[in-house]
């Protein structure tokens, strides 16, 4: 994994991985909400609701739910979904999470590039916050961290799948 640290503009960051299996698959994984549910946020958590209208304009919801109880509602809309190649969307925060204090961030924009490697995927994922502010705001809570362990597990539900399919 590589993580770039800050964008040119000074409000987002950078995750970018590659995963065991073709482009088709694995942009199946984040576009498939009984799929999403599998991988999608911090370890150990669950998430008891999601829904994906993937197209321009669509509506997406997911929920999840940490181990230790605490609820985090995530939703926002489709800017871009080309299929086997990128989905881009904006992530519009709830203002009921504890750790706003009543002062949520702005809407962000999520990019997620999906390159073919052979039977490989390099996906690269881009966060642009609405602020520089933001960007500390959420780093500082963990949110690179978080998607990290989203991505590590988005990786271990693709190697399930190939040690039952071989």
């Amino acid at each position: 994994m590589s993580d770039r640290a800050q964008d040119a503009t000074g409000r987002g960051f950078a995750i970018e991985r590659v995963f065991e299996a073709p482009v088709a698959r694995v942009f199946q994984l984040w576009t498939e909400p009984r799929l999403v549910a599998q991988w999608w946020g911090i370890r150990d958590c669950t998430i008891p609701h999601c829904v994906l209208d993937v197209r321009v304009g669509g509506r997406w919801r997911i929920d999840m739910l940490t181990a230790s109880g605490a609820l985090y509602r995530n939703q926002g809309s489709y800017l871009e979904v080309v299929e086997n190649v990128r989905l881009s969307y904006r992530d519009e925060p709830d203002p009921e999470i504890r750790e706003w204090a009543g002062n949520p961030p702005g809407q962000s924009r999520h990019t997620v590039t999906f390159t073919p490697d052979g039977m490989r995927t390099h996906v690269h994922f881009e966060v642009t916050l609405a602020s520089a502010a933001d960007r500390e705001r959420l780093l500082a809570l963990g949110m690179r961290g978080g998607w990290a362990q989203s991505f590590d597990r988005l990786g271990q539900l693709i190697d399930r799948e190939a040690n039952h399919a071989g």
